[in-house]
């Protein structure tokens, strides 16, 4: 049951609408050549068309994304959620890049069926998603409990909006547009 219960809190999260509070959007208008997809703070250092390599379990998409902290670096495996509006990664990650929680902002979420869940919130130096990486991006940590998953948190639409992608299934690849 305690199982049962880790996994759904983590679907659960999967499918979330992160009550969160963000710098403004810096959308270009139409036909402005200004990135669409940045917040306040946020560059982006790369981007390209080049497809990427991702792994398909049934219709869950697991995207190979790189997440720079100061001067750590991993590499994760994000679940690929558009429901999802931000990026979560699990406490374990975060111990990976060495992140101090009690130096990170406090946050609370809501997700689907109202309940709340507590974390927090820092900022990554860099984010790389197949060929596109943005600077500055923030994020959200929240602890992961139940049995492992198979991956390390969610890709959000914070980073996602404004980015044109198809998923080709049968090769197991993100197409760039």
């Amino acid at each position: 049951m305690q199982k049962l219960r880790g996994l759904i809190f983590f679907i659960l999260v999967a499918i979330c609408c992160i009550t969160q509070t963000v710098s403004a959007s810096t959308a270009g208008e139409e036909g402005s050549g200004k990135e669409s997809w940045l917040r306040t703070g946020e560059t982006i250092i790369y981007r390209s068309n080049a497809p990427t390599k991702v792994t398909v379990i049934g219709n869950s998409v697991l995207v190979p994304v790189t997440l720079v902290y100061q001067s750590n670096q991993v590499d994760v495996q994000l679940l690929l959620d558009t429901g999802a509006s931000g990026t979560l990664i699990n406490t374990e990650v975060a111990d990976r890049l060495n992140i101090n929680p009690s130096t990170a902002r406090k946050m609370r979420g809501r997700v689907v069926g109202g309940a709340v869940i507590e974390g927090y919130q820092i900022t990554l130096s860099r984010i790389t998603v197949g060929p596109h990486a943005k600077e500055n991006t923030a994020v959200f940590v929240v602890p992961h409990k139940g049995p492992a998953a198979k991956y390390d948190g969610l890709l959000g639409m914070d980073v996602l909006r404004g980015l044109k992608y198809s998923v080709d299934f049968e090769k197991q690849i993100i197409i760039w547009e």
